[in-house]
């Protein structure tokens, strides 16, 4: 027959009983609080990962604590060309050129217009002064210009409501806002499609993409370049310009070191003095 314990020591094997029980249920309480930490911390880790339009209401703290998704960037450089700015045609509405230039370089540093022209007596164009036939015109009585330091876009239309894209300008010095002309305009990444073409690239690059360039000499000995590949904006000098002078002397010849100045296609209302 086993001994049976005697008073103290069945006390004893009673408390260390409890004790083991106070342990486990302690562990066990451990765990179970450790499971919760972890599912509190993955819903919160979830919640950051939900796009705004799902996350719960402002009642919820995670909620407001969420970081919003960042906006799109648009990187590299705005391409132009004979025929648009970027994926834009020429013809393409304001409001839409507008929106796309403005998303990928910020607000414009300028805008004028939209302005009415007028109608000289015996003449087709729509003219900025009234009494000036030496004053810009073009076709459209209706103009706007918006800019982005060396970037101008060029609109016109027969109403405020309905301008469409017409034309472009990338130069160093700006010609539209009036007294306050500008040469050192900070240089917006905008280069010409496919060859990457853009302002302070050297004559030498310039001819090597259109081969068929020639030198030529402008309003105020200025180095104008003929035989763009399409079209460009005349502001009274040229389309197209190097820096430096025209040497009159070689014709032909560009200065050293020269470099592109203004580049444009499209249409925009052009100065008749010139």
């Amino acid at each position: 027959m086993s001994k049976q314990p005697t008073d103290a020591e069945y006390a004893e094997r009673v408390a260390g009983a409890g004790g083991r029980r106070r342990t486990v249920r302690r562990t066990q309480g451990l765990l179970a609080l450790a499971a919760s930490v972890a599912v509190v911390a993955g819903g919160l880790v979830g919640l950051n990962r939900l796009p705004s339009d799902d996350a719960p209401g402002p009642s919820s703290d995670a909620a407001s604590n969420a970081s919003a998704p960042s906006a799109s960037v648009v990187v590299g450089p705005l391409d132009v060309s004979g025929s648009g700015v970027g994926t834009q045609p020429f013809g393409t509405d304001a409001a839409d050129v507008l929106a796309a230039v403005t998303a990928r370089f910020g607000e414009p540093d300028l805008t004028v217009g939209p302005r009415r022209y007028f109608r000289l007596p015996d003449s087709d164009a729509w003219y900025e002064a009234a009494d000036d036939p030496l004053s810009p015109s073009w076709q459209y009585p209706i103009t706007s210009v918006t800019c982005w330091d060396t970037l101008c876009l060029i609109f016109g239309g027969d109403a405020a409501d309905t301008l469409q894209l017409r034309g472009w300008e990338l130069a160093q010095h700006r010609r539209w806002s009036g007294l306050e002309e500008r040469n050192d305009l900070h240089s917006r990444d905008v280069r010409l499609t496919r060859t990457g073409i853009g302002l302070g690239d050297s004559w030498k690059r310039l001819h090597a993409a259109y081969p068929r360039t020639l030198i030529g000499g402008a309003e105020g000995a200025s180095v104008a370049v003929r035989n763009t590949p399409w079209t460009g904006v005349f502001d009274g000098v040229a389309g197209w310009r190097l820096s430096g002078q025209w040497d009159f002397s070689h014709p032909t010849q560009a200065p050293a070191g020269a470099v592109v100045t203004r580049l444009s296609g499209g249409e925009a209302p052009q100065p008749g003095c010139c």
